[in-house]
């Protein structure tokens, strides 16, 4: 890789992390609802999946100038398979909603059994 692109890289992720909220601050949220954790507005973002990525190529002037070259392929490619790859997006994007649901619920059930126990330890 080239100077440029890794400074490029770099400065993409220093965005990144200072865009990310700090551990300590809490998100907004309705009220009642407890505020989000770090893990779960990392699983948010990561929660959906989709055929749509966009197309790749190798690091350097070689690999991209064969991304390059490929595009129209992956283009044509990506229509055709659509129709298989696209329900199995749909069943992943909903095992993953399940799965932060179950999280949720494991995460308020917690919550609830410490302050429970808090208040038995208090009495």
């Amino acid at each position: 890789m080239s100077d440029v692109e890794i400074s490029r890289v770099f400065a993409r992720l220093r965005a990144e992390i200072e865009a990310r909220p700090a551990t300590g601050d809490a998100p907004a949220h309705r009220s009642g609802e407890p505020p989000r954790l770090a893990w779960r507005v990392t699983a948010e973002r990561f929660a959906s999946v989709t055929g749509d990525l966009p197309y790749m190529h190798r690091p350097g002037t070689l690999g991209r100038i064969r991304g390059l070259l490929l595009v129209p392929l992956k283009f044509v490619l990506r229509k055709l398979m659509r129709w298989y790859v696209e329900p199995i997006a749909v069943h992943q994007r909903e095992f993953n909603a399940s799965v932060l649901h179950a999280l949720d619920e494991l995460t308020e059930w917690t919550a609830e059994q410490v302050a429970r126990l808090e208040r038995s330890s208090e009495q």
